[in-house]
């Protein structure tokens, strides 16, 4: 079966993430900065080479930083995938999954709600121990 072209694409992007990530990334963007340097002073940095280059280093870091933040993307779905396999499976309740989909003032909301029903629980643990909250 024939791979989509978004998938390829997908591919790609992925691979270029993982090999940034590590080590061998590093390097090879590290080796390529003072080749470029290198070239440059042999060039004595004339304008020509000083303009090509500046536009070699905008577009990586385009690029770079493209790759970075659909690499993250990725990572961050499949962490709630995870959260939400965990929430489901675990005595606590299951209210918050999906609460990545809400507006940050709903999100914010919830927050309060929940520190509230824990404060509240802590009052209630405190007061049945015998003991007086701060």
């Amino acid at each position: 079966m024939k791979q989509a072209p978004s998938s390829r694409i997908s591919g790609l992007i992925y691979r270029l993430a993982d090999f940034l990530s590590d080590w061998r990334g590093f390097v090879a963007t590290f080796v390529a900065l003072m080749v470029g340097i290198g070239i440059g002073a042999a060039m004595q940095f004339n304008e020509g080479f000083m303009f090509a280059f500046n536009i070699f280093l905008s577009v990586a870091a385009i690029v770079i930083s493209g790759v970075i933040l659909v690499a993250g993307a990725r990572s961050e779905a499949a962490l709630h995938v995870k959260l939400d396999y965990l929430i489901e499976h675990s005595p606590a309740t299951n209210k918050v999954v999906g609460l990545e989909h809400l507006d940050a003032r709903e999100i914010e909301e919830e927050r309060k709600r929940v520190e509230q029903e824990a404060a509240e629980a802590i009052d209630d643990a405190m007061e049945d121990a015998g003991l007086k909250r701060h």
